[in-house]
């Protein structure tokens, strides 16, 4: 199953956004290990170059309840790491979540310092099986 989230566009320096991906249902059991995941910039996208201070993170959560369970895969856009029109950049896993039914799966984007602008359309995919 891939559960995936779109996110808007953000200003440097803007306040978080968060965009939900679903939530995880056992249906047509598949799994419920995140094997992977990853970020994609859609065409046309205003490339975002990484800085060491001024950047922007990436953080896909876990939540049960409405409640913030553990981040489980996040990814900084620090110097050397970039996003380019539909070039795919792995988001590493720091932590496998437990799933559960009804666990949502969000993806918060965050800005670091005066931050960096960053244009709509970020295809965030989460893997399970």
């Amino acid at each position: 199953m891939i559960y995936s989230a779109t996110l808007p566009a953000q200003a440097a320096g803007g306040a978080a956004v968060v965009a939900v991906a679903g939530a995880y249902k056992p249906a047509f059991y598949s799994g419920d290990t995140v094997t992977d995941v990853g970020v994609v910039a859609p065409a046309s996208f205003p490339a975002v170059t990484g800085a060491a201070t001024n950047n922007v993170t990436l953080s896909v959560r876990q939540l049960r309840g409405g409640v913030v369970q553990q981040t489980f895969a996040s990814l900084t856009f620090s110097a050397g790491t970039n996003l380019i029109a539909e070039i795919p950049v792995d988001i590493p896993i720091s932590a496998q979540p437990v799933l559960l039914p009804d666990d949502v799966i969000d993806v918060q984007m965050l800005q670091n310092g005066s931050g960096v602008a960053v244009g709509p359309g970020l295809i965030v995919s989460v893997y399970v099986s």
